[in-house]
């Protein structure tokens, strides 16, 4: 595997597993104080049907979207919240995924090794320009792409040469090379430079850029993933934590009572401050897709006017398509922002409820 898809795919085993023991809790009578605890309270399958619908819509994993929605779609019961348990399908579509994935990129790696430009160009250069994809167009590449690639060497048919390009689209390259806002993009130009032929420019913007823009967004989507599933155990575990303060303190005698109290107080307040702690993480992601949106069209308006041999037409509507993905994971982000400020509230509320005694 490339190194890049190794870094998207190796990610860490954070369990998934949320508790879905959220009931509410109130104090025995003898107290004459009812709490309410409301850090978690919805149900699991509603309270995570949410991000597995994410996942079934956007993951860049096939596998994980195909079993994000196989668990949408079915009739077992707590069928989302078994999706995202230890061991349950979102795992094991994880590793489904990084298998496949290996698999793809030493196909792949064979398939440059095997061939030059002299005698099997087609399946060189396709090769070559899959090697930087997508975990989809990797996919699609070994499945059909490399057979067709194949056939067409078969019928010798000579490689389009790209038009010659001008200054100003290799300087175009050259900016993006040092001002792009993805880190796939600007890797891009950088290759496309260092290889340095007009052939190599033309393939740029025909291919590679397009491309590495959707491994941007790829790789910020599994990112997004992987905090929020870290962030909800961590945070099920303090509220887990927090209720069995809780409780001890409803059942505590006269004498230990204050004790219990302070305690109980305590671990509502560290499960709010985990749930604080994410609002500077959300704020970066929502700062981070809010550059990308912005940087994509500003390239749309560019291509609408751009004169040069290049497709800008194509270019402009992949660009306006790319806008729209961060826009969506600006959205997406703002709205987890709000989600873990209401989580947040939720258990300072469940802290004020506790009387000082």
């Amino acid at each position: 595997m490339s190194r890049l898809s190794a870094a998207l795919l190796v990610i860490p085993a954070v369990a998934l597993t949320l508790s879905a023991g959220t009931a509410a809790v109130a104090a025995p009578a003898s107290t004459g104080v009812s709490f309410v605890v409301t850090a978690a309270t919805d149900p699991a399958e509603d309270r995570y049907r949410t991000l597995v619908r994410r996942l079934a819509d956007k993951d860049p994993r096939w596998e994980v979207r195909t079993a994000a929605w196989n668990a949408l779609t079915s009739d077992v019961p707590n069928a989302v919240t078994l999706f995202l348990s230890t061991g349950g399908g979102y795992e094991l579509a994880r590793a489904r995924a990084s298998t496949n994935a290996s698999r793809n990129d030493l196909i792949i790696s064979r398939a440059i090794l095997t061939s030059t430009p002299a005698t099997s160009p087609y399946v060189n250069m396709t090769a070559k320009r899959a090697q930087y994809g997508t975990l989809d167009e990797k996919d699609r590449y070994v499945r059909t792409g490399l057979a067709e690639a194949q056939a067409l060497d078969a019928k010798h048919s000579p490689v389009a040469h790209a038009a010659e390009q001008d200054a100003l689209d290799r300087q175009y390259v050259t900016d993006l090379s040092e001002h792009a806002s993805g880190a796939w993009v600007k890797a891009a130009a950088v290759r496309a430079l260092q290889r340095g032929t007009n052939d190599d420019i033309a393939e740029f913007f025909k291919y590679s850029w397009s491309s590495a823009a959707a491994c941007d967004v790829q790789a910020f989507r599994i990112n997004l993933t992987e905090q929020e599933a870290t962030y909800r155990h961590r945070l099920d575990q303090l509220v887990v934590s927090a209720q069995a303060a809780q409780q001890a303190y409803e059942q505590a005698s006269e004498a230990a009572k204050a004790k219990a109290a302070e305690e109980a107080k305590l671990a509502w307040n560290t499960a709010a401050g985990v749930a604080a702690a994410t609002q500077e993480t959300w704020t970066a992601n929502q700062n981070l897709a809010a550059s990308q949106a912005q940087a994509w069209a500003a390239v749309h308006d560019f291509a609408v006017g751009a004169t040069t041999r290049q497709d800008w037409p194509t270019i402009a509507g992949q660009a306006a398509g790319t806008q729209t993905s961060w826009n969506d994971e600006l959205a997406w982000a703002q709205e987890q922002a709000r989600v873990w400020t209401g989580l947040e509230q939720s258990a300072r509320d469940s802290a004020t409820a506790i009387p000082t005694v």
